[in-house]
């Protein structure tokens, strides 16, 4: 099904949202606000205009954006810089349009504690993007960096194998990255820890730990989901 992304909220990371989300094509994203400038300012720099003027805390305009449509899986995404409408509109997507996939940016970090008493288990501190958890709602696996090795990019990385990827079924010695990485081992859906040299094949959900540069991660992210 495809998806219908919803951001509440328009400031200076939204730019960048578009562009990062653009790569992943995860599906319509739209922006909507309750400041004029804020929505016209952003139309201007888009071909089709991707945002809408009206109250984040209203149903009645929710459903104008999209947040209900029968035709695709909405992620709802409050950035605005209120807790107490973030809040609000978190739960008006998560208890009266049974929406999935919610998350929130939290201004004040006494808060927080707040948003996951109300089931708003995904958020966003101020100083961190939205891009990895909107992607990840998406279905999309992005690798989790677990320790950066050396100044230089190098990292340690953890991705999960999507039911989806060409991998699964696979000896890990047949597999090809067509780029410099090295698997060291896996954790299987049950948790169970394998050296690379134990492997025989690739399950789905299995965890891999790979080191690879920090400039392959989207590479990454595309080849275990089996579209490269």
């Amino acid at each position: 099904m495809n998806r219908n992304v919803i951001i509440s909220g328009i400031n200076n990371e939204s730019l960048f949202l578009i562009e990062s989300l653009s790569k992943y094509e995860i599906g319509e994203i739209n922006f909507i606000d309750s400041d004029e400038n804020k929505v016209r300012s952003l139309n201007q720099h888009q071909e089709n205009d991707i945002a809408l003027l009206g109250n984040p805390i209203s149903s009645e305009f929710l459903e104008i954006a999209g947040i209900n449509r029968r035709d695709s899986s909405t992620i709802f995404v409050a950035m605005t810089f209120e807790d107490s409408v973030n809040l609000v509109s978190c739960q008006i997507a998560l208890k009266q349009y049974n929406v999935d996939d919610v998350i929130s940016l939290v201004n004040n970090q006494e808060n927080i504690s707040l948003f996951h008493s109300c089931g708003i288990t995904n958020t966003i501190y101020a100083e961190n993007s939205a891009v990895e958890l909107i992607v990840n709602a998406s279905g999309i696996i992005l690798p989790l960096n677990l320790m950066d090795i050396n100044p230089k990019g190098t990292a340690l990385w953890n991705i999960e194998i999507p039911p989806t990827s060409s991998i699964i079924g696979k000896n890990l010695s047949d597999i090809k990255i067509p780029f410099r990485a090295v698997i060291l081992g896996k954790v299987d859906n049950k948790g169970n820890p394998y050296e690379a040299s134990d492997i025989e094949y690739i399950e789905e959900n299995d965890k891999l730990l790979i080191i690879s540069s920090t400039r392959n991660k989207d590479s990454m992210a595309r080849f275990f989901q089996g579209e490269e």
